[in-house]
């Protein structure tokens, strides 16, 4: 029982320090890659090739995503949320009231993460395959020895890319999940629930913006910064390109989740 006790103490402080060792690799990674792709945007004359890469980027995780998932996504959170909260709270509670509910629940809460989501499946796994492919094939290397930077051509526009995706798609999540939730409790309920419209816009504080822009912005580099690490960190064989994308999903929900506890707070 005391060796038991011991093995599980022990294997505990061993994933805790491990734990933490890889945060701070994580944070020392994503600074770095985002410090030298600025520099590079600023002061090199072929800046073009990075932006461009950042353009495609936030095409295949942005523009591809908002038809087929996020729209069916932010219809089916209308009609059984949004519009849910309208019909049930205007019973008990002010117009101003259940404005803020939908505002600080379904528009600066539900549609963040739901977004996050979306793309960490879509997109911050697709990132993990491809950089581990690329790594295992050893084009990475070849690209090193050319001398070319992998954080500033590979890792960088994969991040920010991501990160203006997510901000993105968080707003259009938002905006059709409350304004198509007002439609619906129109048709279900009464035409009085236009009012809804005319109060949201009244409702909006700028410092909510403010942090619903940079709690995205946070989740689009946290998606990209693990597809990538996790990415690259494929080194010998095939199967570890799913291990590695496992890994990089995982710990994207994991922190995700945390994330928008700390914003509660």
């Amino acid at each position: 029982m005391l060796y038991f006790l011991f093995n599980l103490i022990d294997r505990l402080g061993y994933n805790i320090r491990k734990g933490i060792l890889t945060e701070i690799e994580l944070l020392f990674f994503t600074t770095t890659a985002i410090r030298r792709g600025i520099v590079f945007i600023r002061q090199s004359e072929h800046n073009g090739i990075i932006k461009n890469a950042i353009v495609t980027q936030i095409i295949f995780s942005g523009v591809d995503s908002l038809i087929p998932t996020i729209l069916l996504m932010s219809i089916s959170i209308a009609l059984s949320v949004t519009a849910q909260l309208i019909i049930t709270l205007q019973a008990y509670g002010s117009e101003k009231e259940v404005v803020n509910l939908m505002i600080r629940f379904v528009a600066l809460e539900l549609s963040p993460l739901l977004t996050a989501i979306v793309i960490i499946c879509r997109s911050g796994s697709a990132v993990a395959v491809d950089l581990g492919n690329m790594s295992l094939n050893k084009e990475l290397k070849g690209l090193e020895l050319l001398g070319i930077d992998i954080l500033v051509y590979v890792v960088f526009p994969r991040l920010l890319g991501i990160a203006v995706s997510q901000i993105i798609l968080a707003v259009y999540f938002s905006t059709l999940a409350i304004v198509l939730g007002i439609f619906f409790a129109v048709l279900v309920d009464t035409s009085a629930n236009f009012k809804y419209i005319f109060i949201l816009t009244e409702s909006l504080l700028p410092l909510e913006l403010i942090n619903f822009i940079f709690k995205n912005t946070l989740f689009g580099l946290i998606i990209g910064a693990n597809a990538c690490f996790h990415g690259l960190q494929v080194k010998h064989s095939v199967t570890e390109v799913p291990q590695k994308t496992q890994q990089a999903i995982v710990h994207c929900l994991i922190s995700m989740f945390i994330i928008n506890v700390l914003f509660l707070l």
